[in-house]
C-alpha cells in the first residue's frame, strides 16, 4: 500500500534518531526491570540525560553510543540480553530505511539496501557482502563489524543486530527465514540454548574468526510480497540524503564539541564558533536547528560530560572545576549541575565513585 505524506513525514522524524538510540533505551529498561540496575547509573558521566535519550529529535554521538554500549555490557549478567533486544527491533524500527527495504522487489534487493545504508542504523555501523559456499550451498555472506572496541560491547551489538535481521527478514518474507549459518566471533553460554534455537533455525557457530550471516542465494531470489517499485527511487534518494546529512551533522557537531573543549577556562561564543567555520552566526544557528539541537545545548552537553569526568576521576575542587568549565563562580556551576543531573556535585562525586567501582 502506498505511503501517505503523513507517514513519510513521521518516518523522517523517527529516522532523526538512529536505531541504536532506541536499542539503548530498550537495553536500559531491560536492565532496570530484569536486573535492578537503574538507568541513571549507566548514564552518569556520559553527558546523556534520560530526557535527551528519549527525545526523538536528538542523536547520540558515536562516542556516547560506544560509552553507553560498553557500560551496559559491563554490568549486564544476562547472556540473552542482545538476542531479546534484537527481537524487539522489527522493520518499523529502522525509520525511512525500513520503508525503503519494505518496498524492495526481492530479498537480495532488501539485503543490498540494509548493507549500503547501514550507517543510518548506527553512526559507525559497517557491513560487507561477499559470495561464499556453505556446506555446498551458494550464499551471500553479510559480515558485521561491530562499532565497539570493547569485546563485551561488541558481542552485545552483534547479537542484537543478528536477532533483529532475523526478525526483519521473517517480516519481509511473511514466514520464518532459515539462514545457512550464523557465525559469531565471541562465545555465549546460551548459544545452543532454547532461545537461540527458537529464533534461529540454522547452525550458530560461536568463537568464529568473524561475525557473519550466510544467506542462501535461493532465499535471496525470493520476490517480496509487497514491492513498491514506484517508490523505489524516492526511498533511495531519501536514504542517500539522510546519509549525506548524517555525515555533515556528525562532522559539524563533533567539530563544535572539539572547539568548546579546546577553550579550557573560557567559553567560546556562538560568533567565535561560527567564524571558525566561516559562517555567519545566523547560518550556524539555522544548521543546528535543522539537526535538532542548538549551540547552547551542545555547550551544556560538553560542560556536563566534562564536569562528570572531573568529579569522578580527579580530586579537583568544585571551584576549580567551575573555573575550568568557564563559570564565573562555584555557585553558578552548582546551580547548572543540579539542573543537569538533579543532584549536587558533591553527592554526584560520592555516588559515582562507588558506582564506578561496581561497573569496573
Amino acid at each position: 500500500m502506498p505511503l501517505s505524506r503523513r507517514q513519510l513525514a513521521s518516518s523522517a522524524v523517527v529516522q532523526r534518531q538512529l536505531l541504536n538510540s532506541h536499542e539503548i533505551r530498550l537495553m536500559l529498561r531491560e536492565l532496570e526491570v530484569g536486573q535492578g540496575i537503574s538507568p541513571g547509573r549507566i548514564l552518569a558521566g556520559t553527558g546523556v540525560s534520560s530526557r535527551a535519550l528519549a527525545d526523538p529529535g536528538r542523536r547520540l554521538t558515536l562516542a556516547q553510543e560506544l560509552e553507553l554500549y560498553t557500560r551496559i555490557a559491563r554490568v549486564n549478567t544476562d547472556p540473552l540480553l542482545g538476542i531479546r533486544i534484537g527481537r524487539q527491533l522489527p522493520l518499523s524500527s529502522y525509520g525511512i530505511l525500513g520503508y525503503a527495504v519494505m518496498g524492495a522487489m526481492t530479498v537480495a534487493d532488501a539485503l543490498a539496501l540494509l548493507t549500503e545504508f547501514s550507517p543510518l542504523i548506527s553512526w559507525g555501523s559497517q557491513h560487507t557482502l561477499t559470495d561464499e559456499t556453505c556446506r555446498g550451498i551458494p550464499c551471500r555472506c553479510l559480515t558485521l563489524f561491530p562499532t565497539a572496541a570493547d569485546t563485551r560491547a561488541g558481542a552485545l551489538e552483534v547479537e542484537s543486530t543478528i536477532a533483529s535481521l532475523q526478525v526483519v527478514f521473517n517480516e519481509l518474507v511473511g514466514d520464518p527465514v532459515v539462514f545457512a549459518r550464523i557465525e559469531m566471533a565471541h562465545g555465549n553460554p546460551a548459544g545452543s540454548g532454547e532461545e537461540f534455537v527458537e529464533l534461529f533455525h540454522c547452525p550458530v557457530v560461536c568463537n568464529s574468526s568473524r561475525n557473519a550471516l550466510l544467506i542462501p542465494v535461493k532465499l535471496l531470489c525470493l520476490a517480496l510480497p509487497y514491492p513498491q517499485p514506484e517508490y523505489s527511487a524516492l526511498f533511495r534518494d531519501m536514504c542517500r540524503n539522510s546519509m549525506s546529512s548524517l555525515l555533515e551533522e556528525r562532522s559539524l557537531v563533533e567539530a563544535i564539541r572539539e572547539m568548546i573543549l579546546a577553550h579550557a577556562g573560557s567559553v567560546p561564543t556562538l560568533e567565535q564558533v561560527a567564524a571558525g567555520f566561516k559562517l555567519s552566526p545566523r547560518t550556524l544557528r539555522r544548521h543546528l536547528q535543522r539537526i535538532g539541537t542548538s549551540y547552547r545545548r551542545l555547550l551544556e552537553e560538553v560542560r556536563y560530560a566534562s564536569a562528570c569526568r572531573y568529579l569522578s576521576s580527579t580530586g579537583l575542587t568544585v571551584a576549580a572545576i567551575a573555573a575550568q568549565l568557564g563559570y564565573a563562580d562555584a555557585r553558578s556551576f552548582r546551580t547548572a549541575f543540579r539542573r543537569w543531573s538533579g543532584t549536587t556535585p558533591a553527592a554526584y562525586r560520592q555516588r559515582h565513585r562507588h558506582s564506578r567501582r561496581e561497573i569496573c
